[in-house]
């Protein structure tokens, strides 16, 4: 508001108009103050960049719990499943309903397990690398 005072004045003082030059009087355009703040409010490069770094760590954090212990352990699994299997087929017993059950979230498991590899590589990483 004091520069638009200022110019005001310094414009009345003036007899011819003509004359007047205004890159003589030096004032602030309030668009310059908005364009300034609108151009601050966007400089958030350093906590973009640090976002994208805390995203990065946390996506390798969940694939290394998804190969070292999800996948390891349903792998593992597995394989005990298969051997109980086999063993009882060898001494000739039914399988059991519970071996049964097991069987069964087993490939529930593995089913999920492959919506979360799907997800990461809609997100741009190799789960398993």
């Amino acid at each position: 508001m004091n520069n638009k005072k200022t110019f005001f004045t310094e414009l009345k003082k003036k007899e011819n108009l003509e004359k007047f030059d205004l890159s003589a009087s030096r004032f602030h355009l309030s668009a310059v103050d908005n364009i300034r703040e609108a151009l601050d409010m966007t400089y958030w490069t350093d906590e973009i960049f640090d976002r994208i770094d805390e995203a990065q760590s946390k996506m390798i954090e969940a694939r290394d719990i998804f190969r070292f212990e999800m996948m390891q352990n349903l792998g593992t699994a597995e394989d005990e499943l298969n051997r109980l299997k086999e063993q009882l087929a060898e001494l000739g017993i039914e399988t059991p309903p519970s071996v049964s059950e097991l069987e069964q979230e087993i490939t529930d498991r593995e089913s999920a397990a492959e919506d979360i590899r799907r997800r990461f590589q809609d997100a741009g990483y190799d789960p398993i690398s």
